[in-house]
Parts: C-alpha cells; sequence; structure tokens
C-alpha cells in the first residue's frame, strides 16, 4: 500500500514565509521537528491573522503528524492535544486516517530505518535534499501489524519520548532557576550582604557596580580556544563526532561527520562539562553532554584563566552577556563576533568570599542538570535502538 491510502490529507505548506511575533501560534518550520516530538523552544510565532491565512490548506489538529522535507528530510512528530501549530516552509502536513493506522505507529513507522533510508534515497537537490509531495504521497508501505501492536509499539515508544520530554522539562526549569540566582547576585547584585557594599560607576558598560568588584574583560577571565578548520579529508563515517554548531543545537544526527582523531591536537578535544560558545552564524553558550568529540571551527572551547572560577559561572556569565556580544558582530551575509569583543565585553568579578557563597548555592542545581542531562541521552539511545527493532518486527511485542 501508499502512504497515500492510509491517510485522510497530505497537504504541503504555503511556500512563503508568514512574518513571525513574540506571542501567538506557533510557526512549525524543519528545526521545529524532532523525532516524534515537535520542539516548541524558542519557536516562532504568529498572530491570529497570519495563522487563519496560512492554515487555508488544512489546520493542523491533534494526531496530525507534520514532515520535515528538508533539514533535515524525513524527521516526523505528532501534533499533541491542545496545540495549534501552523505550517512552516519545507514541512508536510499527514492526516491519519485512523481507521486503517494508529496516529503515533505512523510516526514511528516513518522513522524507521527503512522508510527514513527511502527517503534518503528520494530526496533531490544538490546543496539542500529535499523531498517531493510525489514521492511522500506514493512512498510504499510493507504490511501493517495488527491495530493492537501498532498501539502496543507506539505506547513502548511513546514511554520513552514521555520521558525525555519529562526531563527536557526539568532541564528547563533548573536552568532558569540557575539563571535567576545569577542575575540577582551578578546582574542586580542583591547578593547576601549587599545592603553594606556602595555602589560605583564602573567606567564601562555595565554601569554602578560593587565598590570592592574588580571590572575585567572575558579575555582576562577566561581562555577562549577556537575549534579546529577541518577539511573534507576528516569527514568520515566513523570516529569521534566533529561537533559543528549544528551538532550543539540539535545533536548527532545522519549529517554528522566523524574522524579517528589520532593525528589532531588534543586542544580540539571535548568532553562532558567543556562550556561551548558558538561565535559565528548562530551565537549561543553551550555546556556539552554527549561525550568525548572533536570541535569544529566558530566554535570557542572556554575555560576559566582565574583558579577560584568555574566553567559553571562563565556560562551564566557568557549567557547574561551574549546581548552586549551581539552588538560586536562583523560580517554581512554570516555574522561572526570579532576577537576584539573579548576584549571589549566586560564583567564585574566579584570577591572570593561571595563567589564561594554563589557556587555553593549553584552546584547542587548543576550536579542535578548534569545528572539529567545523561539520563536524557540514555532514554534518547534506548529509544532510538528499540525503534527499528520493534518497527521490522525483530522484537515481539507479545515478549514484552
Amino acid at each position: 500500500m501508499k502512504l497515500e491510502e492510509i491517510t485522510e490529507l497530505i497537504v504541503d505548506s504555503e511556500h512563503k514565509t508568514a512574518p513571525t511575533e513574540d506571542e501567538g501560534y506557533p510557526y512549525i518550520r524543519t528545526p521545529n521537528i524532532g523525532r516524534g516530538r515537535l520542539i516548541l523552544d524558542d519557536v516562532r510565532r504568529i498572530s491570529q491573522e497570519s495563522y487563519e491565512k496560512w492554515t487555508r490548506r488544512a489546520v493542523p489538529q491533534k494526531n496530525d503528524l507534520i514532515l520535515a522535507r528538508e533539514a533535515p528530510v524525513g524527521n516526523v512528530a505528532i501534533v499533541t492535544d491542545g496545540l495549534k501549530p501552523c505550517l512552516g516552509q519545507r514541512t508536510v502536513l499527514i492526516r491519519p486516517d485512523e481507521d486503517k493506522i494508529y496516529p503515533q505507529y505512523l510516526v514511528y513507522l516513518l522513522l524507521g530505518d527503512e522508510i527514513q533510508e527511502r527517503f534518503h534515497a528520494v530526496s533531490t537537490g544538490s546543496t539542500v535534499p529535499h523531498l517531493n509531495m510525489s514521492d511522500i504521497r506514493g512512498l510504499e508501505l510493507s504490511d501493517l501489524p495488527s491495530y493492537e501492536t501498532q498501539q502496543k509499539i507506539a505506547s513502548i515508544l511513546s514511554a520513552f519520548d514521555d520521558l525525555i520530554e519529562n526531563n527536557t522539562r526539568r532541564i528547563a526549569i533548573l536552568e532558569e532557576m540557575a539563571q535567576l540566582i545569577y542575575r540577582e547576585w551578578f546582574v542586580h547584585y542583591r547578593y547576601p550582604g549587599h545592603e553594606k557594599d556602595e555602589l560605583v560607576d564602573s567606567g564601562v558598560e555595565l554601569g554602578d557596580v560593587p565598590k570592592e568588584w574588580d571590572i575585567k574583560s572575558f579575555s582576562e577571565i577566561a581562555e577562549f580556544q577556537n575549534g579546529k578548520a577541518f577539511k573534507p579529508k576528516h569527514w568520515q563515517d566513523e570516529g569521534l563526532p566533529i561537533v559543528k554548531i549544528r551538532e550543539l543545537k540539535s545533536g548527532f544526527s545522519d549529517n554528522t561527520s566523524y574522524y579517528h582523531g589520532r593525528d589532531i591536537d588534543k586542544k580540539y578535544y571535548i568532553n562532558d562539562g567543556d562550556l561551548l560558545f558558538a561565535w559565528s552564524a548562530s551565537l549561543g553558550i553551550f555546556l556539552w553532554y554527549r561525550g568525548k568529540a572533536l570541535l569544529n571551527q566558530h566554535i570557542f572551547n572556554v575555560s576559566p584563566k582565574v583558579s577560584y572560577l568555574t566553567k559553571d559561572y562563565l556560562y551564566y556569565a557568557l549567557d547574561v552577556s551574549l546581548k552586549e556580544f551581539l552588538t560586536k558582530t562583523a560580517g554581512t551575509t554570516m555574522q561572526h563576533i570579532r576577537k576584539s569583543a573579548l576584549d571589549e565585553v566586560h564583567i564585574a568579578l566579584p570577591p572570593q568570599d561571595v563567589y564561594r557563597h554563589f557556587d555553593s548555592a549553584i552546584s547542587p542545581i548543576n550536579r542535578q542538570i548534569l545528572l539529567l542531562h545523561k539520563n536524557l541521552q540514555r532514554l534518547k539511545e534506548t529509544r532510538d535502538l528499540l525503534l527499528p527493532k520493534l518497527i521490522s518486527g525483530k522484537i515481539d511485542t507479545k515478549q514484552l
């Protein structure tokens, strides 16, 4: 059978970009389509007027699937109850016929190795491969298991996705708590004992700061080691993953390149807990939790110069200062932070006793975040291991 035979509707998005706003309906672009679930962190939004205009082809509803036609090809996620998204460019809405196939099972069927390989095989385009609508509608499927088996497979895999979402939310809450503590202490200067400290003009962009605090540039308090400019000969299929900005934001994918790294200087290696600063194209601060890897150019590996400072502290300091760094970008087509910005952006460095109080308050939160990240990675690996085996029938659901 073909995909169009077990669906009520397969329609692509408008072939233009909707105007986005800070509030409104989620505007789903291809980066917002994960493996099974929509990624709504930092999702763009559209107004009521735009929503009505951009959903003329179809209004997404509960249990609809949204498929990425490109970047990355073949990612698919389900629309959950209560969500009212709008299709962004290069996405496709698939409405399952629920009398013929269980919607959540169809999600995992399309994410299985067999279908993903076919998606990539038929995708066209020399620079950015994409799926044609005719290939999506005409996608041939093997015989489906019973509806009961479909539901069981979907429930097993959905349980993992639920745990992944729960861990992701907990991480977000803990990170927000830590950021609030940092801002309270080191941006608003309401740390324990602040009442007796005098504020004076910092003489730089920071404004008034506590009198006894030192004004330092980021280049004075931290080392910024740029990644290696890997060449095409390094883009291989085995070895250590090469971390580019895409891997920082979305994790590893079929587009991730690997290299054995035996001839690579150790300064280009990264591991769990390393602080990474993407300074070109998509600017951002990241703590790395995906194991040993190699760092590509356009990303700094940041480490403290000051003996008592930690990478966690620098993470929050850089995150707070990111807007200031953004004012010091260069480039017309691909913006990047100028190297001189590290000398021009400043921080008010607290005395050691204030810093120690902060570290004792923040360390338990950071340890919990680290544990949740590691648990999250294990859940994703287990789900990705089970998915193709359940879909292909290599694991009998009767044994589960």
